[in-house]
């Protein structure tokens, strides 16, 4: 291995710490949402609103923050966005009421949108076409460890202490991974992490990107949803505990994280990605249908696994399809742009759910996300490949 080559893996592994935090958030809420209604005595709806405001904040600000690199060293750009939240999400710990709960968290939110076009583009440009798929993979499990990390650290910590401890401790591993990747990336002067004399161009647009932004944007309405309430759905409709519900959520998150790697190397293996994510969101949809129907925990539990493997960062594993559809020199701003639509649509979802919940049952709502997942699945095989070199 060359010592540019092993520099690029380094960068990799401290990506992923920084990845797993940044990401930690959105899953360490959901488990807590069950406490955090009995605190504030909230519904169906205004659970929903809270996290959405936190997402959206997330996720809009994800175009322009792309163009930052035009003005700022990414390092500074990357550790800013993961200080910024942690250090809000640390005072949103300590609102007194609803209303501070929901506005401060969205304020924090906004410092999630530096990271993943950002670090997505650095390592769409260290690994070439034969290993960026397991590159990204394992990027990805490092998102899915801290989605297993944190509801296994909130049922610990439930069975003592209240609902604000757990964002406490995830907003110190942040600073503490912010610092640590700003002075990292800081000293890679042998790799071209800041693209030069780069100008300032729209995103880049093909129909294809079209059809797979629309695809994805309509799973993660579903996958965004169903993540949500899922803790939720297993203490009202199956009655689990609290701490038994947040369990299950790191068990299903500690599926995807084992398995990922193995997916990304696989379609490097076959030198193709659609066959290997269409087959992927098909059976995360049949996993949603599943959960939805079924009681019995002995066949409960392997739907849940499934889901893991395939529905918790999946969307994320397809991205290298859209990604090598971006020349090189345009993927900032055109990942902006894109993270911005997907994950703007998606956050939207947990308000949705939380109303519609209360309308038609918590239940039916999730068969109508698995009809949904399935669409998405139709319409990502209408996507054009582009042939790997």
């Amino acid at each position: 291995m060359t010592p540019q080559r092993r520099q690029s893996w380094f960068v990799l592994i401290m990506l992923m710490v920084a990845h797993a935090v940044n990401d930690g958030f959105i899953w360490v809420i959901p488990p807590l949402l069950p406490a955090i209604r009995g605190y504030f005595n909230l519904s169906y709806t205004e659970m929903g609103a809270f996290y959405t405001a936190y997402n959206v904040a997330g996720s809009v600000f994800q175009a322009p923050a792309a163009y930052l690199v035009h003005l700022a060293p990414i390092s500074l750009i990357l550790t800013g966005g993961l200080l910024w939240s942690s250090i809000g999400m640390c005072l949103a710990s300590m609102s007194s009421s609803y209303g501070l709960l929901v506005g401060v968290s969205a304020i924090s939110g906004i410092g999630r949108s530096t990271y993943h076009p950002l670090a997505v583009t650095i390592l769409s440009r260290l690994f070439g076409k034969e290993s960026f798929g397991r590159a990204l993979a394992l990027h990805l499990s490092a998102s899915s460890a801290g989605m297993v990390i944190a509801p296994f650290l909130v049922a610990l910590l439930l069975t003592r202490f209240n609902w604000r401890l757990p964002l406490q401790l995830w907003s110190v591993l942040g600073i503490l991974a912010g610092l640590s990747l700003f002075f990292f990336l800081r000293r890679q002067t042998r790799l071209d992490l800041q693209p030069k004399s780069k100008t300032v161009q729209w995103p880049f647009f093909s129909p294809s990107m079209g059809i797979y932004l629309l695809a994805v944007g309509i799973w993660g309405i579903s996958q965004s949803g169903l993540m949500a309430f899922l803790p939720l759905f297993l203490v009202d409709h199956r009655q689990f505990s609290t701490e038994a519900a947040a369990v299950t959520y790191g068990i299903m998150s500690f599926s995807g994280t084992v398995c990922r790697p193995f997916s990304g190397a696989l379609m490097d293996w076959m030198g193709r990605r659609k066959p290997v994510i269409v087959g992927g969101f098909i059976v995360a949809s049949i996993s949603i249908l599943g959960i939805a129907t079924i009681d019995n925990l002995l066949t409960l539990y392997p739907a849940i696994v499934l889901l893991g493997i395939f529905g918790t960062g999946h969307t994320g594993l397809a991205d290298t399809l859209l990604i090598e559809m971006v020349p090189s020199q345009r993927r900032e701003e055109t990942l902006g742009f894109y993270y911005t639509m997907r994950m703007g649509i998606a956050s939207l979802a947990p308000v949705m759910v939380g109303w519609a919940s209360e309308q038609i049952s918590l239940p039916n709502c999730f068969l109508s996300l698995a009809l949904v997942a399935g669409l998405s699945a139709l319409l990502l095989s209408l996507v054009k490949e582009r042939p790997m070199e």
